[in-house]
């Protein structure tokens, strides 16, 4: 509701091409990508948006895909409290997160690369004007796309997070058929990232269990990766460089859930780009479950020793 009021004042438009073309001359990337990337590390992925909605329709698929992965890729600022409370180190979480924005608009540039004009660019940039009567009017409409996005939301998460059970009862009743145990997409996930891992810098004693925590992210969400974290860390002995890393690899919203809380979000706000959104949404999924490695990967690799310490 504030956004589309401050977008009927003519604010908004004004504050997201001044931060977009700073970003644009720094890092190359179009002005909506460079407001999403920033945006998105203090708001999160389902708030972001609302900050450059009108100009939603006109972004290409490379362009959707940068920001669905940038969403994906980094974590709301409302949720940092939540993480620290649940036992991660809250220096690292914001490091993480400040870490990936730029790391996401690099990835998610090479996974897709644009092959078409933008329209988003600081040269061809249109400014927008409010089609909003007043700011009452704008006031109530800003509020009405926030109940339709709110409901929509739901319903996808259910569904997707219905999907994710539904295979792991699936895949543990084909365990059972040769006794084999705990056989779930998490299981499956963490003999995956055994190797990714590895490579990140954590102890070899300790990959298995960060591999799961990992898998745990990826096939339910980083909030219960975070809880099982801080369990952990008062039952094993960990090293100050493995709980770090295992940190910064954890530090994302790739999670099945939401996948259908940014389609819910950028249909409700531009249902003509649906197509495109549902498109490149797991292309941009799997983006940010290896923009999170490439953070972790980095930590621990230019971390010095006494900076794992909490």
């Amino acid at each position: 509701m504030l956004v589309q009021v401050l977008f009927y004042l003519g604010w908004m438009q004004v504050f997201c091409l001044k931060l977009g073309w700073l970003i644009q001359v720094l890092m190359g990337t179009t002005v909506m990508e460079s407001v999403n990337a920033v945006s998105s590390v203090f708001l999160g992925m389902s708030e972001a948006p609302f900050m450059y909605q009108p100009y939603i329709k006109d972004l290409t698929k490379s362009e959707l895909h940068a920001v669905m992965a940038g969403g994906f890729s980094t974590i709301a600022g409302t949720v940092f409290a939540a993480y620290a409370a649940l036992g991660a180190n809250p220096t690292h979480i914001i490091t993480a997160s400040i870490m990936t924005a730029p790391a996401a608009l690099c990835y998610a540039k090479l996974v897709y690369p644009e092959n078409t004009r933008s329209k988003t660019d600081s040269k061809t940039v249109v400014v927008y004007k409010s089609e909003d009567k007043g700011i009452l009017d704008a006031a109530i409409r800003g509020a009405n796309i926030g109940m339709s996005m709110v409901l929509a939301i739901i319903a996808t998460v259910i569904a997707c997070v219905s999907i994710i059970a539904f295979l792991n009862d699936v895949l543990a009743w084909l365990g059972m058929l040769v006794n084999v145990e705990d056989f779930t997409l998490e299981t499956i996930c963490a003999y995956l990232f055994f190797p990714v891992v590895w490579l990140m810098g954590v102890e070899p004693s300790d990959c298995l269990v960060v591999a799961r925590l990992i898998g745990i992210k990826v096939t339910v969400n980083e909030f219960v990766a975070y809880i099982k974290l801080g369990e952990l860390k008062k039952t094993m002995a960990f090293t100050p460089r493995t709980e770090a890393i295992a940190t910064y690899a954890l530090c994302s919203f790739a999670n099945p859930g939401s996948i259908g809380v940014l389609i819910s979000t950028l249909t409700t706000l531009c249902p003509e780009q649906r197509f495109n959104i549902i498109e490149v949404s797991f292309r941009a999924f799997i983006s940010a479950i290896v923009i999170s490695f490439l953070t972790a990967c980095i930590a621990g690799a230019l971390m010095p020793e006494e900076g794992f310490v909490d």
